[in-house]
């Protein structure tokens, strides 16, 4: 039986529960219509990570987007380091989707099925970015509908990075389809920026390999940020060994050919948390981005859809597949 209720609250802002008998999904329409909590109901392990610092409250459009991580799952678009857009006008800190309240709408609500519709609209880049959740009965796994379309009347380049931080412990394990591997020069403590890898070993400083399917506890000091370019295939997931929960994302790689790894294992503002980002492009910079071809792209007009599943899983070591109707294959 699925069951909405769009009537909660966390501290001052609205929050949308969305729940059945595997998944309990928290949304918070007035942050961009962030995913604050993902919690696999039978473990009761909430597979989002929340920054224990600082609570999520409404933005200025605008504002630092790392001095306000509140955590949970963030939209990303149409850029991440603030660059001018054409004609001049600054594009904001990671983008204009994460600040905004979105306006929303119950589409479904039987038992069995929910759907809500959360949209935003760019103030600098005429975009609509519309994101569909839908919850049906029996399933573990959230099914997100998106569409970005360009309202302007000229083409526009983005990057769109899906950025749910995960809760990570020491026994996380993480699997990704990839192969070729970069390391951005964010932080260079462990890793030369620049870097290229082979999927999971990246290189340090000293020449010896790095597995970053493996995490380090908080207490090494560790972060750092990769890009995983041209996976193979269009999903990631992420295994507590020590529990056997998990989380796992399907995407189209038509529209999100590369993952992000960015990783504060204790190393940034003391935080521990991952995140891996299916993306359109990299780096981070748009503008270094637009340069070599690797972002997104839309004319005047059209739009851009993903059809995109979040899972939860549990009683598995690792994983080989996530299929497209949210089967979580087992590795063996």
């Amino acid at each position: 039986m699925v069951r909405i209720d769009p009537n909660g609250k966390l501290r001052d802002l609205r929050l949308i529960r969305m729940e059945n008998d595997h998944l309990s999904i928290d949304v918070l329409p007035e942050v961009g219509a962030k995913i604050w909590n993902f919690v696999h109901r039978p473990s009761e392990r909430n597979l989002l990570w929340h920054n224990p610092h600082l609570p999520p409250a409404r933005q200025a459009f605008g504002a630092s987007f790392d001095d306000n991580w509140s955590g949970g799952w963030d939209e990303l678009l149409p850029n991440d380091l603030p660059r001018p857009a054409p004609g001049g006008d600054l594009l904001p800190d990671h983008g204009e989707v994460w600040s905004q309240e979105a306006e929303w709408e119950v589409l479904e609500d039987s038992p069995r099925r929910g759907s809500l519709r959360f949209t935003t609209y760019g103030r600098v880049l005429p975009t609509r970015f519309e994101k569909v959740i839908t919850l049906a009965q029996g399933d573990p796994f959230l099914r997100l509908h998106y569409t970005f379309t360009n309202l302007a009347p000229h083409p526009i380049d983005f990057l769109w990075n899906i950025h749910p931080a995960l809760a990570i412990t020491p026994h996380t394990r993480l699997d990704v389809p990839a192969e070729r591997g970069l390391t951005d020069p964010w932080r260079e403590t462990l890793f030369r920026g620049g870097t290229a890898f082979t999927w999971p070993l990246a290189v340090d400083r000293r020449g010896w390999q790095v597995d970053l399917s493996r995490l380090a506890p908080p207490e090494a000091a560790l972060a750092d940020m990769h890009y995983l370019t041209d996976v193979r295939e269009g999903w990631y997931a992420a295994t507590d060994q020590a529990t056997g929960a998990g989380f796992a994302l399907s995407f189209p790689r038509s529209v999100f050919p590369h993952v992000w790894l960015f990783r504060t294992l204790g190393g940034w503002r003391g935080l521990y948390t991952l995140i891996l980002e299916a993306s359109t492009g990299y780096p981070y910079d748009l503008d270094v981005a637009r340069q070599r071809g690797t972002c997104g792209h839309l004319e005047p007009g059209a739009a851009l859809e993903a059809e995109v599943l979040a899972v939860s899983y549990a009683g598995v070591a690792g994983v080989s597949d996530v299929k497209p109707n949210g089967e979580v294959v087992p590795a063996r």
